[in-house]
């Protein structure tokens, strides 16, 4: 009931506030309605200046504190729009900006809320490079009535009207400022913000002391005043019965706090203790299981270890055994090609031969390696090519260039590869160097590519015939060569290059990097 009161009261002083200027305009214009028809009936006859701009703003004025008809009230705001349309014309920041400023006053007397700060901030905008401060004043007292038509927040309601009184005590206009201070004061006291509303109404009365008011027209105000005083005073003793009963309350609060704390610190450290003692229990219990299961693990591992060892050496056997019988392979060929006496039958028992001993070099190898399943392939190609040069007496005319990576492959990769080097290297001995003495076999095996390896063989001979269909295999070596390229999925090529040049590209998906 009393915040509907208080508000009712803000509304009206509102309206006062805002409705100063027409009352103080009234009484000097003072206009009777023969006056009024021959100045309107005057009009068309006057020059576009200036004074013609001030009589329109007199004219809106005159109709608009007859606001309740709504007949004068839209003559009112007829006047005003020609008075702006001249003073945009004239390039006249100022009666620009007091046109707007009457517009947002005749908005508010139609209730218009939305064109009451549209206009206002329009006047405050054209005004603010000119020295017009009680119009700017105004302005923001107009700004401020939108707000509180508008329920705003305290601080939107308090930003305008404060700019308002600043506005005013610039231009000396006392009466006014003491009007926005006792403004504040108000807002203030609606947000029971006492001590600020009694700041805010000292202001007000030290203002209107300025501006000469009679003692009987600030007599409320001091009335106001003392019943801040009185407020404000009551506020304090409330605010500070409310500390000590809070103060109170939190003691017994913090007094109950630390009982149930105690309490609850006994409780929890009783669950700690039989906790910690059954985690010693079962960490106990747990121990002696994993001391009787690590001791069965040891001997498994014992056994396990026994097993990689016998594997290790069955395995070094069987590299061995068939080393051997790839020898003796070999032997029971050399022993056969005493009985053969055509030369095409003895060229294929002596490739058979190189062919067998490339895989018997492999699992030589292997046997006198510490890694039973891959080959480290810089040392089994140099023995390779060693070993082929030595077999064909080529020792003195032929030489080899090496290129290898530092690495170890498989045996599904090393054994194609052994082989097909085997193949290439025996024919460039055989077809290469017919007319020449001296000769050069390059062997590059690396990873140039992020996910290919390479795998090249050249020699500077005579290169390839004349009509060699590279797609058509012509010899038994080259359809070699292409099925173990096929066997580990690579890319077989053969071609011319100052001689004869194959290349290979092939994966692996597991590969070891020696150092």
């Amino acid at each position: 009931m009393k915040s509907s009161a208080f508000k009712g009261y803000l509304i009206l002083v509102v309206l006062l506030l805002v409705l100063y200027p027409f009352l103080i305009n009234a009484q000097e214009r003072a206009y009777t309605v023969q006056q009024l028809k021959e100045i309107e009936a005057s009009l068309a006859r006057l020059p576009l200046d200036i004074n013609k701009i001030q009589i329109l703003l007199n004219l809106s004025d005159c109709y608009g504190d007859d606001f309740i008809q709504p007949a004068s009230l839209n003559m009112a705001f007829q006047y005003v729009n020609d008075a702006l349309k001249l003073s945009k014309s004239l390039n006249s920041d100022i009666y620009t900006g007091k046109c707007y400023l009457q517009l947002s006053r005749l908005s508010e007397l139609s209730n218009n809320n939305e064109m009451i700060e549209d206009n206002a901030l329009k006047a405050i905008t054209v005004l603010t490079n000119t020295i017009q401060k009680d119009d700017l004043g105004e302005s923001w007292v107009m700004v401020w009535s939108s707000k509180m038509r508008n329920q705003a927040s305290q601080n939107d309601k308090l930003v305008p009207i404060q700019n308002a009184a600043n506005f005013f005590e610039q231009s000396g206009n006392n009466k006014r400022a003491g009007d926005c201070y006792k403004e504040i004061s108000l807002i203030y006291e609606y947000y029971s913000d006492y001590g600020k509303a009694l700041s805010a109404q000292k202001k007000a009365l030290f203002f209107y002391k300025a501006a000469n008011l009679k003692e009987k027209d600030i007599f409320n105000l001091n009335y106001k005043l003392n019943i801040l005083y009185q407020t404000e005073e009551k506020s304090m003793n409330i605010i500070k019965l409310k500390n000590e009963a809070i103060a109170q309350q939190q003691k017994l609060k913090s007094a109950k706090i630390l009982r149930n704390s105690m309490i609850m610190f006994v409780v929890l450290l009783l669950i700690i203790l039989t906790l910690l003692y059954k985690n010693f229990m079962f960490k106990k219990n747990i121990n002696r299981v994993l001391l009787t299961q690590q001791d069965n693990i040891n001997q498994k591992n014992i056994k396990l270890e026994h097993l990689v060892t016998e594997k290790e050496w069955l395995l070094r056997e069987i590299h061995h055994r068939v080393k051997n019988n790839l020898h003796m392979v070999v032997g029971l060929l050399a022993s056969q090609s005493e009985f053969l006496k055509g030369e095409e039958a003895l060229k294929a028992i002596s490739d058979s031969q190189h062919r067998i001993e490339t895989m018997s070099l492999i699992h030589q190898k292997l046997y006198q390696s510490e890694n039973l399943s891959s080959i480290h392939m810089p040392s089994y190609i140099l023995e390779l090519t060693e070993y082929l040069k030595n077999s064909y007496g080529l020792t003195k005319f032929i030489k080899f260039r090496l290129d290898i990576q530092n690495m170890t492959m498989r045996l599904s990769h090393s054994i194609p590869i052994g082989l097909i080097i085997n193949e290439a290297i025996t024919n460039s001995f055989k077809y290469a160097f017919k007319n020449k003495k001296e000769g050069v076999i390059e062997i590059y095996l690396k990873k140039p590519l992020a996910d290919k390896f390479k795998l090249c063989i050249r020699d500077n001979g005579i290169g390839l015939p004349e009509g060699f269909d590279a797609e058509i295999p012509q010899s038994l070596g080259i359809r070699l060569m292409r099925g173990l390229s096929d066997d580990i999925g690579g890319e077989f090529t053969i071609q011319n290059d100052n001689g004869t040049k194959i290349i290979l590209l092939f994966e692996i998906e597991e590969l070891e990097e020696t150092s």
